[in-house]
């Protein structure tokens, strides 16, 4: 058995939307990156649930795409297919819910927002010139090619002839001997919050944000070009997952981070104190959570610099008048960089807005991060307190208390989901049904989950509320709302389900298993596989 190494998403992209049933919300605006609410007032992140507050984030819950772990030899497959949680926005309570734009409208807002923004990225970051990319918009019945010359009027059939399917969410294309974008805006669904000057972050520019951060993803990171074009510090071994039961700590650094690095964007009189203050944090963070720092260096990197760029190249089609930089600067705070009044339940949920934090502060200062974290080691936030003397900052009155409680709620809720199949994978009489990705040519069936989390004496990684199609040569096995783990064993992601071999919902006969319980249904062949973790395994055909 080998080590997982997971890699962004997508959206996780994601990106990462869907308010999943699990955990709080957190308090970083975010409102969620992954499918959760989040509150880091990131205008919407998109996960469990922020407290942060950027706008639209991505990644986890309704994650579509892999259906087993992402390895770093896969990590461009699994980067080409977005989640549907990346472009969902959670409307903060009490401001209601904006109608959902038809297709016209999709078309017309993202050809203004694509012809202010992307042919000006490429002063964004270095190769993020988006001004020859192709967006394919279709809602399956419907389709448009859009660039920054304009729209053009096209048809599913005719993309099918191209050899371009409307992907489930967003995926990468080629249009014309030109990079594209495909999306989907038939699962939109997007709500959104107002601005605290009353502008808002709608359904549109939420979908350009993401298509932008996606875009930034396929084709600078190089995710879709092909496992020598990714960039060699997403190369490196990283996790998205989260330690289970949650601790408290380690959400307060990372949320305070986030507050320091945004006041020194904000109010730059105040800079050199918040450099300080954040780097105090970021010091005691890598300190007392060394592994965490490890396991998410990757995801800090790969989702905070797609955040920097997916954000800025909002402000830019935003801001106005266009292109004016005090405008940019105050879109994105009065829009997208909002303080954390409370934490995240998950911590890649945090590399999104810290990245995004950390990159204005890095220009700002006039500092050449692009090209070191492109390279590695160094994340967005190790380069903006480099050579800075920490000093230590209290956290707001309160915040504290408030992300003990929330930590504590969300423990409650997720035991609720994975104690039961952590039990189940430690008894002594399970074995365990070991599925492989699909068979090669095979689309992955769309999946969601609510959260990915690291187990002490569990190896590899757990998905809650996994639900999925998972398809293999014998049959199809449907996990639905099913706490399931995920990991490498020689070589191979697999899909991980823990049963009874000798009867109740999943008995074994000869070399056929098959499920009838109300999470999990399907008749697979199965071989004998490799002991894993003491245990039995039985890999399905």
């Amino acid at each position: 058995m080998t080590g997982r190494r997971d890699r962004l998403p997508v959206l996780v992209l994601l990106v990462a939307g869907l308010v999943t049933g699990g955990g709080q919300p957190s308090q970083w605006g975010l409102a969620d990156q992954a499918g959760r609410e989040a509150r880091w007032d990131p205008a919407g992140q998109s996960r469990q649930g922020a407290r942060w507050a950027l706008g639209g984030q991505t990644e986890q819950t309704g994650q579509t795409g892999q259906t087993a772990p992402r390895a770093a030899t896969t990590a461009t497959t699994a980067a080409a297919t977005a989640t549907a949680t990346d472009l969902v926005t959670t409307a903060a309570a009490g401001t209601g819910t904006a109608t959902e734009p038809t297709f016209a409208d999709y078309v017309a807002g993202l050809k203004a927002d694509v012809a202010r923004a992307w042919p000006r990225a490429g002063t964004l970051f270095p190769g993020a010139d988006f001004s020859t990319l192709v967006l394919l918009v279709s809602d399956g019945r419907q389709a448009a090619a859009i660039t920054a010359e304009g729209a053009t009027p096209t048809s599913v059939a005719e993309m099918e002839r191209r050899g371009v399917a409307v992907p489930e969410l967003i995926a990468p294309a080629e249009w014309d001997g030109r990079h594209a974008v495909a999306i989907n805006t038939a699962l939109g669904r997007l709500r959104f919050e107002p601005g605290p000057d009353g502008q808002r972050i709608g359904p549109v520019l939420t979908v350009f944000d993401k298509i932008t951060h996606e875009a930034f993803r396929f084709y600078v990171q190089g995710f879709a070009l092909g496992p020598d074009m990714v960039w060699p510090s997403l190369r490196a071994e990283g996790r998205r997952a989260t330690e289970y039961p949650l601790r408290a700590a380690p959400r307060l650094y990372r949320a305070m981070i986030y507050n320091e690095l945004r006041e020194a964007y904000r109010a730059p009189d105040t800079r050199p104190a918040r450099l300080a203050a954040a780097a105090y944090w970021a010091e005691r963070w890598a300190r007392e959570f060394p592994a965490e720092r490890r396991r998410i260096a990757v995801v800090d990197i790969d989702a905070g610099t797609a955040e920097y760029v997916g954000k800025s190249a909002v402000a830019m089609a935003a801001a106005t008048p266009p292109g004016g930089r005090r405008e940019q600067r105050a879109f994105l705070l009065n829009e997208l960089l909002k303080p954390a009044t409370g934490g995240t339940d998950s911590v890649d949920l945090e590399s999104y807005p810290i990245g995004l934090a950390a990159g204005l502060v890095a220009d700002d200062l006039g500092l050449d991060w692009k090209a070191a974290v492109v390279n590695g080691p160094d994340t967005p936030l190790d380069l903006v307190v480099r050579g800075v003397t920490p000093i230590a900052r209290p956290e707001p009155a309160g915040l504290r208390r408030t992300i003990d409680e929330q930590v504590a709620q969300a423990n409650a809720e997720i035991a609720m989901d994975l104690d039961p199949a952590i039990a189940a994978f430690r008894d002594p009489r399970t074995a365990l049904l070991l599925i492989p990705p699909p068979p090669e040519g095979t689309q992955p069936e769309p999946r969601s989950l609510s959260g990915e989390y690291i187990v002490e004496r569990v190896p590899g990684t757990v998905y809650r509320r996994f639900t999925q199609k998972l398809r293999v040569n014998s049959g199809v096995l449907e996990a639905k709302e099913l706490s399931v783990f995920a990991d490498q064993v020689d070589g191979v992601d697999y899909t991980i389900i823990p049963f009874d071999p000798t009867g109740g919902d999943s008995p074994l006969s000869g070399d056929r298993v098959r499920f009838t319980s109300t999470d999990l249904t399907g008749d697979l062949q199965v071989r004998a596989g490799p002991m894993l973790a003491g245990k039995k395994t039985f890999v399905a055909q």
